[in-house]
């Protein structure tokens, strides 16, 4: 076995009989840096790579010998090694070792032999091809695998050839599993695979990188024939039907396009296609993205917004800010909805438009939403006056919290507050995009006395179907009909129809974006009784409501007269 005082004299360039010695060994040697980047490799290691000693350096061993340890380790790794000319399979005993100057020594040697020999007195012989098959393959799709891939990819690099890398994930796809089955899902991706593969040309590689995401290789490929490409396999998946058990599905892929050059690494490359992927996903799905350095400016901002969110949370940077719902023939304030605002003191300033979809897209939402179900139910125990009640949002991510619905109950049975004064908006489109979770969650809370909204609702396609499967207390009506609500519009009727079926199924009906007197009118018109927006009363601090005696409730109904007046007066001290 080598010793680590040569190595280290190869390293250091001292001894050039020693370097020779090793160029000649049949034994593969490589040294790397400590990200496993390849400073010189002997012929043997070369080869392993199907590369030139010259064209090796600089990529990554890891990559181009997959399973290969990526730090120095006390046991050798037993890896799979398969040729591309001959489709010879081997097996190697790869070990590292550290060496002078931070880097890493590499030994490669054949334990083919000896392995098969361990295989058979294990009575494994007669699989040796599916084991060595299961370290390349998918075993789903029968596709090259992650591991496979990025070697694919690391190769032509190193080869100086130009291309391009397509990501391609299905849209939609947790819908397949979560109401057909994991087993329908699996014959969906077997579906896909096999159309993807059969629509590609010779030396065009396709794998399965996990999930339902798709990588494919295209060597020599310019920017516009990779969107070609992209836009091809895109247009053959929306047009196949998915076999998924209970019938054929259609479903869309999204893809992103990344170019590749020799000066570059895998995982820029990788990265970057990812990138372009997830512009594809948030631009509406269904399309192909090309990536640009926007994307990276984009992601950089968002990683940047979901820091600030994180710091947020752990050093007090959220607030509430209350919006009174009004009560419209009284003026008196019957609750307020609990909006969260990010005062953390930095610039630039955020508001929810901005941080909540970053926070959406990440398991930080679920943190948020406990920590404003928790700051709510804080400040109904400190002020426990009976009128006080709020409305908190629910985000469509923490639908899917089992644990939520648990959290709020056990909070408020350990504070002693009535569930009554506490209610949940989940948006109508949050609802329907999760169902189940919506149903299971409204029942959980309304069994124990919260009282549940369906927010925004109006908006979604089939909104009357979905209320005889939620089990709400309330419906709150998109804005967008009230907006017109006065000017004797289409909306007019719209609204008189939710108000009917809501007072017939004994749900309660809050309307919104109400900015001027006669929207008061013709709300109350059509029986709608309670209203939120900018004429009756602005958003405030929740603090600066609590801090008021009694909570700033009146002791006599106002007159909408006066309740306006206050509020002009109350911004004009703003």
């Amino acid at each position: 076995m080598l010793c680590r005082d040569p190595a280290r004299v190869l390293v250091s360039d001292d001894s050039a009989s020693l370097g020779e010695v090793l160029a000649a060994s049949d034994i593969a040697f490589a040294v790397t840096d400590q990200r496993c980047r390849v400073k010189w490799a002997n012929p043997r290691m070369a080869g392993l790579f199907g590369l030139s000693t010259e064209q090796s350096v600089g990529r990554s061993l890891t990559a181009l010998l997959a399973g290969a340890p990526e730090s120095p380790t006390d046991e050798a790794a037993v890896v799979s090694w398969r040729s591309r000319d001959d489709d010879d399979h081997r097996w190697l005993e790869v070990s590292c070792v550290a060496v002078a100057e931070a880097d890493l020594l590499y030994r490669a040697v054949d334990v083919t032999r000896w392995r098969d020999q361990e295989l058979r007195a294990a009575k494994l012989g007669h699989r040796h091809e599916d084991l060595l098959r299961m370290v390349e393959e998918d075993p789903l799709t029968g596709l090259p695998n992650r591991r496979a891939l990025t070697r694919e990819l690391e190769r032509q690099l190193a080869l100086g050839v130009r291309g391009a890398l397509l990501l391609l994930d299905l849209d939609n796809f947790k819908d397949i599993n979560d109401l057909r089955g994991h087993p329908a899902g699996d014959r969906v991706m077997c579906t896909l695979a096999n159309l993807l593969r059969d629509r590609l040309t010779d030396g065009q590689v396709v794998g399965r990188l996990g999930g339902d995401e798709f990588a494919v290789v295209l060597p020599g490929a310019d920017e516009r024939e990779a969107v070609t490409v992209a836009d091809r396999l895109r247009t053959a998946v929306a047009a196949v039907p998915l076999s998924g058990g209970s019938g054929a599905t259609r479903t869309t892929i999204s893809a992103g396009v990344a170019r590749f050059d020799t000066g570059e690494s895998w995982q820029a490359i990788l990265a970057n296609a990812d990138l372009a992927l997830y512009a594809s996903k948030a631009a509406g799905r269904n399309r192909v993205t090309v990536y640009e350095q926007g994307h990276y400016t984009d992601t950089a901002l968002r990683v940047s917004v979901l820091d600030r969110l994180r710091g947020a949370l752990q050093d007090g940077g959220f607030a509430l800010h209350a919006m009174p719902m009004v009560k419209l023939a009284s003026g008196r304030v019957v609750g307020h909805e609990l909006l969260l605002r990010l005062e953390d003191n930095k610039h630039p300033r955020l508001g929810p438009g901005e941080f909540l979809p970053a926070a959406e897209r990440s398991d930080l939402v679920l943190d948020i939403d406990r920590w404003v179900a928790g700051t709510a139910i804080d400040a109904l125990v400190e002020h426990p006056y009976p009128g006080l009640r709020f409305n908190v949002n629910v985000s469509g991510r923490t639908l899917e919290d089992e644990d939520f619905g648990d959290f709020v109950l056990d909070r408020i049975a350990a504070a002693g507050v009535a569930p009554g004064r506490l209610g949940f908006e989940i948006t109508e489109t949050a609802a329907v995009t999760n169902l189940d979770a919506a149903r299971s969650l409204a029942q959980q809370l309304r069994a124990s006395g919260c009282r549940i909204t369906l927010d925004d609702f109006g908006s979604g396609f089939g909104s009357f179907v979905h209320l005889k499967q939620l089990p709400i207390t309330g419906l709150k009506i998109d804005g967008e009909f009230v907006h017109g609500i006065d000017y004797g519009s289409r909306d007019t009727v719209l609204v008189s129809g939710i108000v009917d079926i809501a007072r017939g199924l004994g749900l309660s009906v809050v309307a919104e974006w109400v900015e001027r007197p006669t929207q008061v009118q013709a709300l109350s018109r059509l029986g709608v009784r309670v209203a939120q927006g900018f004429h009756l009363g602005r958003p405030e601090p929740l603090n600066a409501l609590l801090s008021r005696p009694n909570v700033g409730w009146p002791q006599r109904p106002q007159s909408m007269e006066e309740a306006a007046e206050k509020n002009r007066a109350r911004a004009e001290n703003a």
